[in-house]
């Protein structure tokens, strides 16, 4: 009987509504920040691995679902490998901060997580390009006049170096202003 309590107990927080989306956030800042490249919407960006600009922010609205936002980017290869993926690099979920300080991140949801999927696995060619649109879905309904102002774009550096010492890696061998991407969705180049 207890067993049984339990298993219901544990479903029940797993698989209740407010578990299956995220609630979103306040954003990091301050001596929290991460560091990032600066850019604007329509301004082709480069990290010595990937090149990415945002062409397109709209609000997604309910429908038969939830509402969110919708990023457009374009991501290229900016190198002569061919065959890698942004998952290759250690790519981060993606994060999208709204004009009132709260964050949704592309994995606040399953569809969220499975729609950035098809950008973290899509293989490139040397020099290739790929325009994809992510959906910023939470659980909680949007307010589309809270707009978003910023898109964060990050890779776990640390990491991919940890898994490749001595520069082993095909990537992140070279220095530049940043590997992180702070795009403004407020101003457009």
């Amino acid at each position: 009987m207890m067993k049984q309590a339990v298993g219901i107990l544990v479903f029940t927080l797993l698989f209740s509504p407010p578990a299956l989306y995220a609630t979103t956030s306040q954003a990091q800042g301050g001596s929290t920040q991460v560091s990032a490249q600066q850019g604007c919407m329509n301004q082709w960006m480069f990290n010595g691995v990937w090149r990415v600009r945002v062409t397109n922010v709209a609000f997604h609205p309910a429908g038969d679902n939830v509402n969110g936002w919708d990023v457009t980017m374009q991501w290229g290869n900016g190198t002569s490998y061919a065959g890698i993926s942004p998952a290759d690099t250690l790519k981060q979920a993606l994060v999208l901060s709204l004009a009132n300080g709260d964050t949704l991140t592309s994995t606040d949801s399953t569809r969220g997580t499975m729609n950035e999927e098809l950008l973290d696995y899509h293989t490139f060619p040397a020099s290739g390009q790929f325009t994809y649109t992510q959906t910023f879905y939470t659980g909680q309904t949007l307010d589309q006049n809270n707009k978003p102002v910023k898109l964060l774009i990050t890779f776990d550096i640390p990491k991919y170096r940890m898994l490749n010492p001595h520069n082993s890696g095909k990537f992140w061998r070279t220095k530049t202003p940043g590997y992180n991407y702070r795009i403004n969705l407020a101003c457009s180049k």
